[in-house]
């Protein structure tokens, strides 16, 4: 049955407005029917299809998950329920895959769907879609008040913040080109940056992480020879996942309460001592998980600014890895001279209107480099200040929610209650996902999304039962 959606101004008050209807979104709006709510909720999605969010929408299945399928579950009581749904014979396409494969992410984003859509046909209607970006936010007479972009109005005695990850920032040497030609692609994931392309066709990337290698592989599929160039300030490219046959070295676990210098020091000393037991160093990195919130919560303002402008590249690269599959296409791009990975910061951008002329001075180096690209792709990754939400500018601006005191998004309680700019706790707002990092640092990936989604549910049936 397909999903319903709302296509006008809703006249009843809902008593949950959730915004954002990627996977934070879906999974607490499939977590209140599952713990039984029946109150009117209301799921808020810009995209055509809510239950996918960006992340797990490609239309291709060369895009891989870069977790394994076992781990992948959308609820945090069934890690393995996402392989359990993918392998049931009872589905119209079950697949056959290995629990430690790394399937493609189209295959996540059905799965997704699929428990929306279980969740809607079985609220009794008290769960409905409505396609539409909130842009502005008010309350007035203890009812939130959520202007839409086609200018009707949703009004909700609760709002979830579910907004996932903001659009990427525009660089500083583009920011000043008023109208830059067809050229510039500023979000990696819009149609026009995954264009089929020519062979020889001539494509910059901006930035070397995770979208970047997406990218890549979406570019050259079906044999497509561009000539890529991939640039960032380190050169620094993801990780490879673990093979098999690493031996199993457990590693000393941090101190809490340890500040940056201390935890760095003692990263390195466990990385050094489990390869030489012949363990593998990855394994200390992801030992970490668990106890991230309260190490990150333990240090002070200035080292977190110290890790975000010294180490969070490095971070990054270790803790986000790639599948070996998807390095070794990397490597076969590199081989080819397909694609070319460079160190460097841009320095200036000419607009020739069918294509730009970009030059940049490489890492190390005094010498400036420069070439013409028919195609720019911004990959330099999520913005997290709420300056880039019109939305959320409304609710700051208006004293409901507080940035982050370093720009990490907002600040929450414990249970991710909104904290308003008095430092009062706001039991109707709630906060998902990305916005959180600033408070918890892991709040992107799955397997702490559906922790958050679970005790947003709960704690919101609860108050309401």
């Amino acid at each position: 049955m397909a999903i319903s959606r709302v296509s006008h101004t809703m006249d009843s008050v809902q008593d949950i407005c959730i915004i954002g209807g990627g996977f934070s979104g879906t999974m607490v709006a499939a977590g209140l029917v599952r713990a039984g709510y029946r109150g009117h909720v209301t799921l808020l999605e810009r995209r055509e299809r809510a239950g996918q969010g960006v992340a797990y929408s490609p239309d291709t299945e060369r895009l891989l998950l870069n977790v394994p399928a076992r781990n992948m579950g959308a609820w945090a009581d069934a890690p393995g329920d996402f392989h359990a749904w993918l392998t049931d014979a009872a589905r119209p396409t079950p697949r056959v895959v290995d629990p430690g494969a790394f399937v493609p992410r189209a295959w996540y984003g059905e799965y997704l769907r699929a428990r929306l859509t279980e969740a809607v046909n079985s609220s009794d209607g008290c769960l409905r879609v409505h396609r539409g970006e909130a842009i502005a936010c008010e309350r007035a007479d203890g009812i939130w008040r959520i202007a839409m972009e086609d200018g009707s109005e949703i009004r909700s005695r609760d709002i979830v913040l579910a907004v996932g990850n903001l659009r990427p920032g525009t660089p500083a040497a583009f920011a000043g080109l008023s109208a830059p030609g067809g050229w510039w692609c500023p979000d990696p994931w819009a149609a026009a940056a995954h264009r089929p392309c020519r062979d020889g066709e001539r494509v910059l990337i901006i930035g070397t992480g995770l979208t970047m290698i997406d990218l890549c592989i979406s570019l050259t599929a079906g044999g497509a020879r561009p000539r890529l160039t991939v640039l960032s300030r380190h050169g620094l490219l993801p990780c490879v996942h673990a093979g098999p046959g690493i031996v199993n070295i457990e590693p000393t676990l941090p101190t809490p309460g340890m500040n940056l210098r201390q935890l760095l020091r003692h990263l390195r000393a466990e990385s050094l001592r489990v390869m030489q037991a012949g363990g593998d160093w990855r394994r200390v990195i992801d030992s970490l998980r668990a106890l991230t919130p309260a190490l990150w919560a333990a240090m002070d303002a200035k080292d977190h600014a110290r890790f975000m402008r010294r180490l969070r590249t490095y971070w990054d690269i270790h803790r986000h890895r790639v599948p070996a599959d998807v390095v070794a296409r990397i490597i076969e791009l590199q081989q080819r001279r397909s694609i070319r990975i460079v160190a460097a910061q841009v320095r200036s951008v000419v607009d020739r209107g069918r294509d730009a002329l970009v030059s940049w001075q490489n890492r190390g180096s005094d010498l400036d480099e420069s070439g013409a690209f028919e195609r720019v792709i911004n990959c330099t990754g999520a913005r997290t200040n709420i300056e880039a939400s019109p939305l959320l500018m409304s609710l700051a601006q208006a004293g409901h929610i507080r940035a982050e005191e370093i720009g990490l998004g907002l600040m929450t309680d414990s249970a991710g209650r909104a904290i308003g700019r008095a430092g009062e706790v706001h039991s109707d707002i709630w906060v998902i996902g990305p916005l959180r990092r600033g408070m918890l640092w892991e709040s992107s990936a799955v397997p702490e999304l559906r922790v958050q989604a679970a005790k947003v549910a709960t704690e919101l049936a609860a108050n309401k039962a």
